[in-house]
C-alpha cells in the first residue's frame, strides 16, 4: 500500500485546506518528460528521441464554487504566507506524486489566477470557482 498521509500538498507542516478544493477537478502531470529533439527518419520512418534527463511535475485544481471574499482571502494568504519569492510566486511544496505513489518535495510557482465574481452583496463578494495551477521549477 502506498504511503499516502491524507493530504495532496503542503508547505512545511502546513497542509493546504482540502475544503477549498473541488476534488473532481484536481489533476496532476507528474514526472513530465521534455523532448530536446525528436524526429523520424525520412526513409525508415523510425522515431529518434532525445529526452531530457530531468522531469518536472505540475498540478492544478478548481476551487469549489460560491466562495466568499473571506474564503478567497484565506486561499491567497495560504500561498503568500509560504512564498520564498513573492515576485515569482515561488514556494516549496511537498506533494503527492500520482505516478510514483509517494510524496516528493520541490519548488513550484503559482500561475496567474483569473477571478470571476458571481454576486456582490453589502461588503461581501461571492466568487465563481477559479483554477489554481502550480508548476515545478
Amino acid at each position: 500500500m502506498a504511503n499516502f498521509e491524507g493530504y495532496l500538498f503542503k508547505s512545511g507542516n502546513d497542509i493546504f485546506p482540502h475544503e477549498y478544493i473541488a476534488y473532481e477537478s484536481y489533476s496532476t502531470l507528474p514526472n513530465s518528460r521534455e523532448e530536446i529533439k525528436a524526429y523520424r527518419d525520412d526513409n525508415t520512418r523510425n522515431l529518434t528521441r532525445v529526452t531530457a534527463q530531468g522531469t518536472k511535475s505540475s498540478m492544478s485544481f478548481k476551487t469549489r464554487g460560491n466562495l466568499h471574499l473571506e474564503d478567497c482571502q484565506a486561499i491567497l494568504k495560504w500561498f503568500t504566507d509560504h512564498e520564498s519569492n513573492a515576485q515569482e510566486r515561488k514556494l516549496t511544496l511537498t506533494y503527492w506524486n500520482n505516478e510514483s505513489l509517494e510524496y516528493k518535495t520541490s519548488e513550484f510557482y503559482r500561475a496567474d489566477i483569473k477571478f470571476e465574481i458571481k454576486q456582490i452583496s453589502g461588503n461581501d463578494i461571492w466568487y465563481k470557482e477559479f483554477e489554481v495551477s502550480l508548476v515545478e521549477y
